[in-house]
Order: structure tokens, then C-alpha cells, then sequence
């Protein structure tokens, strides 16, 4: 018990790793570590990085690694409880914070896509 209690104080970073990597919410780490590390590195070859639908493959699941790596964050502090007392988990204010990103993004993305067309409407006029 003492070798377990100096190690958590001397090497906390490794330990955070292994229970992240290793305890109940695994899948969710090695989800974020492939989509968000390796993924991207398969971009390297040259057959694979001509292939718009690939290119796509790999941006969705780069975010959704993204996505991945705010819940490993959120939920293995939760659950190893490296929260304040204070703090109380609500979920309900999770779900409309989260509910109100999602239509940010949206927002975002519709006005990245409106001034897309736009251009493609002038190109198209201007020839």
C-alpha cells in the first residue's frame, strides 16, 4: 500500500495514463488515441491521401476523436472523483451546454458552406 500511495504521488502523470488507458472507460481512450493520433499519420501515403473520400474518413474521425479526448477528460475525472466536493455533476447542464455547441457548430458550418456557393456563383457568372 505505501509503494502504491509514493507512486501516485512521485509518477501521477503515469498514473493517470494507465488508469485511462486501462480502467472502465478504455474504449473511449483508445477510441480518441487512434482518431486523433494515428489516423492522421495514414495521410502520409500517397494513395491514400488522393482520395477525397478518404480525406473526409479521416477528418470525421479526427473530430470524433476530438470528441473523444473532452469525455476521456470529463468522465475518468468524474469517476476518479478528482473533482471538489463542491462540484456537483449535473447532467442536465451538460446536456444543454453540450446541445448548445452542437448548434454552434451548425451555425458555423452553414455560414462556412453559404459563402462557398456564393464564390462558386461568382465563378460560375464571371466565366
Amino acid at each position: 500500500m505505501i509503494q502504491f500511495l509514493i507512486r501516485i504521488t512521485v509518477f501521477s502523470e503515469e498514473s493517470a495514463f494507465l488508469n485511462r488507458a486501462t480502467g472502465p472507460y478504455w474504449w473511449s481512450y483508445w477510441l480518441m488515441f487512434i482518431g486523433a493520433a494515428i489516423l492522421p499519420f495514414t495521410l502520409l501515403y500517397k494513395k491514400l491521401f488522393s482520395k477525397a473520400f478518404y480525406i473526409l474518413f479521416i477528418a470525421i474521425f479526427m473530430k470524433i476523436g476530438m470528441y473523444f479526448e473532452r469525455f476521456v477528460i470529463i468522465v475518468t475525472s468524474f469517476h476518479r472523483d478528482y473533482a471538489s466536493d463542491n462540484e456537483r455533476f449535473d447532467l442536465s447542464n451538460y446536456l444543454i451546454i453540450g446541445f448548445l455547441m452542437l448548434i454552434l457548430q451548425g451555425f458555423i458550418l452553414a455560414i462556412i458552406l453559404l459563402g462557398i456557393f456564393e464564390l462558386i456563383e461568382r465563378k460560375k457568372c464571371s466565366q
